[in-house]
């Protein structure tokens, strides 16, 4: 078994989710640590577990096609730490701009946000590191190019 840690905006499009492949193929949860050849990652400083899907023993191959779809998905914790957003932006009821201008699913208790398409959205570069913050904190243009989100929330991006 290998373990690869994921930088916080490495997308998800060829993993699934640990927890939720185990639950589907009625094994534990641990089972992956015992395969040879098998690829897991997870994102620094998180206990998450995601499996590569072409890693997975064949005997699993059908159980992968059920697994929740992960395109462009990065754990909310690694999303956090990549944006500079604090995590209470993540919760609907907190009633956060960026909550709503966001896609966040939750697969097992554990949520996941789109950032593909939140690039995509803003219509970024992927290549471009965004930030998250008070719009009254960013530098004049040029000096800090900056996307209005709200009144008071801005992304940068360098």
């Amino acid at each position: 078994m290998q373990m690869d840690i994921l930088t916080h905006n490495h997308w998800l499009n060829n993993y699934v989710l640990n927890k939720e492949f185990s639950l589907l193929a009625g094994i534990s949860s641990n089972a992956y640590r015992y395969w040879k050849d098998v690829e897991a990652a997870k994102f620094d400083d998180a206990r998450v577990v995601f499996l590569r899907k072409e890693s997975i023993i064949p005997k699993y191959k059908e159980i992968v096609k059920q697994c929740t779809n992960l395109t462009g998905m990065v754990q909310s914790q690694a999303f956090c730490k990549y944006t500079g957003l604090a995590p209470s932006h993540l919760i609907e009821h907190n009633n956060s701009c960026i909550y709503k201008t966001l896609e966040i699913i939750d697969v097992c208790d554990v949520k996941l946000v789109n950032l593909q398409k939140f690039y995509d959205d803003l219509k970024l570069d992927y290549n471009y590191h965004i930030y998250i913050e008070k719009c009254k904190y960013f530098g004049p243009s040029p000096f800090e190019k900056k996307i209005t989100l709200s009144s008071g929330i801005c992304v940068g991006y360098y």
